[in-house]
């Protein structure tokens, strides 16, 4: 009896690990996937503000990922009367800053505490750009659901020491097979979902990988919403450090 008890027992601690390691594989190759180095990408927005009149934005992104830090530098295209305003914002670490230009030559500095503001009004915060919860320390999968007929994992990423994040929990629907986020949801310290992203669209980039291109964000707090279509996405762009400061705001030229 007492031998029976230890086989199972060592049988129910290797399925344990199991499921853990494979949870910290799929973060681990979701998580490299978004730390890619130098790229640059042209998207278009559609917001819906909660109670709002909807509006539209044209953007271009020149951003460097690594495991260890994170610069964007968001930038207007469209519409005319807002070319040039941008959003530059910096992540080293659990550490983050920002700096926003504004039409005709006015800056104002993000600390920590505007990391959850929106992101030119959208249903997206600068902190939801900047931060990669595949990268977190605690990772864990919690069932299977479809979406959209698609089995998925369902991948629960908690924050660890050093992490920075802008929610306690978030939950992710991977299509494993594409290696693909189709949803991501995030959680407050309730356990209330605030907000959620879909995937519409999968595309492969110019490295022929799987990426999402056709997202949908929704606020659940305040109900605004965001279409965000980002397709087209160049990698190994050539960006210095000079194009991730105040000065570089102003040049809205596209990296070669």
């Amino acid at each position: 009896m007492k031998s029976l008890y230890r086989i199972t027992l060592a049988a129910l601690l290797a399925g344990t690990a199991l499921a853990a390691e494979s949870a910290s594989e799929i973060a681990g190759k979701l998580s490299e996937l978004q730390n890619d180095g130098s790229s640059y990408v042209r998207l278009k927005l559609d917001v819906q503000p909660a109670g709002g009149a909807k509006f539209g934005m044209q953007l271009q992104i020149k951003q460097r990922r690594s495991a260890g830090s994170t610069e964007l530098l968001y930038q207007v295209l469209w519409p005319k009367e807002a070319v040039g305003e941008g959003v530059l914002l910096k992540r080293s670490g659990a550490q983050t800053s920002g700096t926003v230009f504004t039409l005709p030559d006015k800056t104002r500095n993000l600390g920590a505490a505007q990391m959850k503001d929106a992101l030119f009004g959208s249903a997206l915060t600068y902190g939801d750009v900047l931060e990669n919860f595949f990268a977190w320390k605690n990772q864990k999968l919690t069932g299977k659901e479809s979406v959209d007929r698609i089995e998925c994992e369902i991948l629960e990423s908690r924050p660890g020491a050093g992490d920075f994040s802008t929610a306690p929990v978030v939950r992710s629907w991977i299509d494993t097979r594409r290696m693909v986020p189709l949803r991501v949801e995030k959680y407050n310290a309730a356990g209330k979902a605030i907000s959620r992203i879909d995937t519409l669209q999968v595309v492969r980039d110019d490295k022929g990988r799987n990426i999402p291109a056709h997202l949908s964000i929704s606020n659940l707090k305040t109900g605004a919403t965001t279409q965000l279509d980002g397709s087209k996405l160049k990698h190994g762009v050539t960006l210095t450090d000079q194009d991730f400061t105040p000065a570089g705001l102003r040049d809205v030229s596209v990296p070669k």
